[in-house]
C-alpha cells in the first residue's frame, strides 16, 4: 500500500461564532461529506490573548484582559459545540474532533503554529474570510490573508455568500 492510501485526508477549519466562520465550517463538513477516501476533520477554534509588558500597570492591564479573553472563549465555545451539534445530523458520515488552541499574539500569528506544530501533515486548511478591501483591510488586517501567506498547507479561503449550497441545505 502507498503512503497516500493508509493516511487519511486530513482537514483542519478555523472556527469562531460568526456567519463568516460558519461558512467555512459548513464548507468543511460539505467536502468532507463528499470524500471518497478516508478523512480527518478537525474543528480549531483559537484563543489569541495578549502578550505581557514589562511595564508594570499595562502589564496588570493586560492580564486582566486576558482574564476576559478566556471568559469570552468559553462562552463562545459553548455556542460554537451547540451550533455543531446539527452536523451530527445532516452529515452524520463526518465525524470530527474539536479542539481549542491558545496562545499569545494574532488569531493568524496562533493559528499557523497550530497547523505548524500539532498538525504538520494537514491536507487542506478551510478558513473564513471577510472579504475586506482597500482601507477596510489594511486597518482591520486579514487572518486568512496572513495564514495563507506563512502557512506551508493548501488554503480554501470561503468568502461570504448569501446562498449556501452545501450540506445544511439538504
Amino acid at each position: 500500500m502507498s503512503q497516500e492510501q493508509t493516511n487519511p485526508y486530513k482537514v483542519v477549519v478555523a472556527a469562531e461564532n460568526s456567519p463568516i466562520s460558519h461558512n467555512a465550517v459548513n464548507f468543511a463538513f460539505d467536502l468532507c461529506s463528499r470524500l471518497s477516501c478516508p478523512f480527518t476533520l478537525t474543528v480549531v477554534y483559537i484563543i489569541a490573548l495578549n502578550p505581557s509588558t514589562n511595564i508594570p500597570f499595562l502589564s496588570n492591564l493586560e492580564k486582566a484582559n486576558n482574564l476576559d479573553i478566556q471568559l469570552e472563549a468559553k462562552e463562545t465555545v459553548a455556542v460554537l459545540q451547540k451550533y455543531l451539534e446539527k452536523f451530527k445530523t445532516l452529515t452524520p458520515r463526518v465525524n470530527y474532533t474539536f479542539v481549542q488552541s491558545e496562545g499569545y499574539g494574532t488569531v493568524g500569528e496562533n493559528l499557523t503554529h497550530y497547523i505548524t506544530v500539532e498538525h504538520p501533515d494537514t491536507n487542506l486548511l478551510v478558513i473564513g474570510s471577510r472579504d475586506l478591501e482597500g482601507l477596510q483591510k489594511m486597518i482591520l488586517s486579514s487572518t486568512s490573508e496572513y495564514v495563507s501567506r506563512h502557512i506551508k498547507v493548501p488554503v480554501v479561503i470561503v468568502k461570504p455568500h448569501d446562498k449556501l449550497d452545501d450540506c445544511t441545505s439538504r
